[in-house]
């Protein structure tokens, strides 16, 4: 056995950034980022999110997302209102710029799918999410990763 698949998925992910950095430069929006995608996707979905949520839907750090926010915001596409309900909190929205991306984020996504999924049969892309769904759960388990101390061994 190999044991290529981490080398594969890095090279995976390296394709599919630079799939989405062509298609968002393509569709005029070169200063968004493909990281950007996971909170616009949440927006698209939910209207509005706090920033925990945002962070929870994305995978990523509180302050990862705030960053993340940030550059969105600076781009005049979304909005930090504080929290009706609770001001230490920060509600984040689309604005109407930011809304109006959802049908370039859709083709885009579309096509990354496409281009991901194009050569596998239904069969093979289950397979595939499955296996990579387990993959993810042993690497993401807790209390069952080794560490070693640098230089001993152990």
């Amino acid at each position: 056995m190999k044991h290529d698949a981490v080398m594969m998925i890095a090279r995976i992910h390296e394709q599919a950034q630079k799939m989405l950095r062509g298609e968002l430069t393509d569709a005029g929006l070169s200063g968004v980022a493909p990281s950007h995608g996971d909170v616009l996707a949440c927006l698209f979905a939910r209207g509005a999110a706090t920033m925990q949520e945002l962070a929870a839907f994305a995978h990523r750090t509180k302050p990862t997302t705030t960053v993340l926010v940030d550059k969105l915001e600076e781009r005049g596409l979304v909005r930090r209102t504080a929290s009706p309900d609770d001001a230490r909190r920060t509600v984040v929205t689309l604005t109407a710029d930011g809304a109006q991306l959802r049908g370039a984020f859709a083709a885009i996504s579309r096509r990354l799918v496409a281009r991901i999924y194009g050569a596998l049969d239904p069969a093979e892309s289950e397979t595939l999410e499955r296996l990579l769904a387990k993959v993810l759960a042993n690497l993401e388990a807790k209390g069952t990763q080794t560490h070693t101390t640098k230089g001993t061994g152990k």
